[in-house]
């Protein structure tokens, strides 16, 4: 079947002609003949299947024939991008039928949209969230409206606009013709479908299943390594072009900056972005001076760009029909493409429900230098812990030995215990000896220090004893003294100390004497 078949307006067919449209896509086929006869029509199929030729195509047929001085139709996406696509579809289809348009989207000049709709133009293309501010402030005339589109339906009321889009609909005349176009048709969207469509026209083509062309290929990588892998895999030059997809703005900005350092002509798109950055990293990446466009799901719904050889999901969309939506870019139109997914462990819970969705088309692919290199990292990280444990054991024993050679040195001569009475003599010489110098050390202390650091200093004076004697001969070999026996020598020499006070005299004394 061709577009001769629908008996279309001269000036209509001149537009297609120079857009080499000759042959219909199934969804067109079946929607633009309910739309010439004005009914209201539900279009419900994947992307990439020419949804935006399907209404534009009539509309334009439509308004040729009933010309008006007012607007005549009203379309609305959920998306600034989305928006200027279809108004540029309008502008390039109607060329040559002299049918206007313009667009009412956040980011582009307030007061030329204002024009816009007080010049009357034929089709306003909106998105809800601007459609509403302008309606605050602007006493807009929708009595002759005679269509509404509500084109990607399902991403609208993801996005919230819900009740924007209601409270545009209660604007509207009722004795209209609706048309809505969504790739899935899930529940909230058949409620909307109940409020704002009489009697409608169903077509549906392969709802939630990406097209066949497209080879669709799964890497399991962790998170820190999907930028190497990334790399590895763009190294092959297979690929004129490539739309990689990011979950953040943050992630967005990060892969562009790796490309560009490798070389890459790259650029990004997301929320952040003004209108004018976004308009130009479109251009750039349509026109192929860029082959690389990195973006969010802004630019996952409606975006017509053709010829683009692969998709990269850098980041694992939360719903299948997200996934369906992204590597709908490529393979499009018949031609075949590539779409890749780095799935890490967080990220299993939304590959296994995409899955249940795609099915077999899914192959999961390994990259074995990249896991030799993950386990020549392991091996050569395991290693140098070995070392380091090595070297720290073996600095444990060099410190152990060298203090058993420098303490005997260090160390006073220790007391020794026999039964000969030079023996006891010289051990009650040193007794007296080492009290004698406890004595000058306490009495030193207590001149040295105040009232208020008696304290302090005697505990100072303390640990000084408690160094002074580590070791005991004990048949002329040296050990060293159990803990308990350190701490009973060290009570002991505390009850040693000078007594304070005459009686502290007295006692101190009674030893001596007996």
């Amino acid at each position: 079947m061709s577009f001769e078949q629908f008996t279309l307006n001269e000036k209509l067919s001149l537009g297609l002609q120079d857009l080499n449209y000759t042959d219909p896509t199934p969804i067109q086929e079946e929607c633009i003949p309910l739309i010439l006869n004005g009914r209201d029509v539900i279009g419900a199929a994947q992307t990439g299947t020419g949804k935006t030729g399907a209404f534009v195509i009539p509309l334009i047929q439509r308004i040729m024939e009933n010309p008006s001085e007012h607007t005549q139709a009203l379309i609305l996406s959920p998306t600034r991008e989305l928006a200027q696509q279809i108004e540029e579809q309008i502008f390039a289809l109607g060329y040559h039928t002299g049918v206007s348009s313009a667009t009412v989207t956040g980011g582009s000049d307030y007061g030329t949209q204002v024009k816009a709709i007080r010049a009357g133009v034929d089709i306003i293309v909106a998105t809800p969230g601007r459609l509403i501010d302008q309606m605050k402030v602007l006493d807009l005339d929708f009595s002759h409206l005679n269509y509404l589109v509500l084109d990607e339906a399902d991403r609208m009321l993801d996005m919230g606009f819900l009740p924007d889009v209601m409270k545009i609909v209660k604007k509207l005349p009722e004795e209209r013709q609706t048309m809505l176009f969504s790739a899935t048709m899930v529940e909230e969207v058949q409620k909307v479908v109940d409020q704002v469509m009489k009697n409608p026209a169903e077509v549906e083509f392969e709802v939630s299943k990406p097209a066949e062309s497209v080879d669709q290929q799964i890497y399991f990588v962790h998170p820190k390594q999907k930028l190497k892998l990334f790399e590895k895999l763009f190294d092959a030059d297979k690929y004129e072009t490539a739309i990689v997809f990011c979950a953040t703005k943050r992630g967005t900005d990060e892969v562009e900056r790796m490309l560009k350092k490798r070389g890459v002509d790259a650029v990004s798109m997301h929320g952040d972005r003004d209108q004018k950055e976004r308009n130009e990293a479109l251009r750039l990446f349509k026109n192929r001076s860029h082959p690389v466009m990195v973006a969010t799901d802004v630019l996952s719904r409606g975006i017509d760009i053709d010829d683009v050889s692969l998709i990269v999901n850098f980041d694992v969309p939360n719903n299948p029909e997200d996934y369906i939506h992204r590597i709908g870019r490529t393979g499009r139109y018949d031609k075949s493409g590539t779409a890749i997914t780095f799935v890490s462990n967080k990220d299993k819970k939304y590959y296994h429900s995409i899955k249940e969705v795609v099915g077999d088309q899914l192959s999961v692919k390994e990259l074995p230098e990249e896991k030799n290199e993950s386990q020549g990292n392991d091996r050569q990280s395991r290693e140098k812990r070995q070392k380091r444990e090595k070297t720290s054991e073996s600095k444990k024993r060099e410190q152990t030995t060298t203090k058993d050679k420098r303490s005997p040195q260090k160390e006073k001569e220790p007391v020794t215990q026999s039964e000969s009475g030079d023996e006891e003599k010289s051990k009650q010489q040193t007794h007296s000896g080492t009290k004698k110098d406890r004595s000058s050390d306490k009495k030193k202390v207590e001149k040295k220090s105040t009232r208020q650091d008696k304290k302090a200093a005697l505990e100072e004076a303390d640990e000084s004893e408690d160094l002074y004697q580590e070791k005991i001969e004990v048949s002329n070999k040296d050990i060293y003294q159990p803990e308990v026996i350190e701490r009973a020598v060290v009570r002991n020499r505390r009850k040693l100390r000078p007594a304070k006070g005459f009686w502290g005299v007295i006692k101190s004394l009674i030893p001596k004497i007996f």
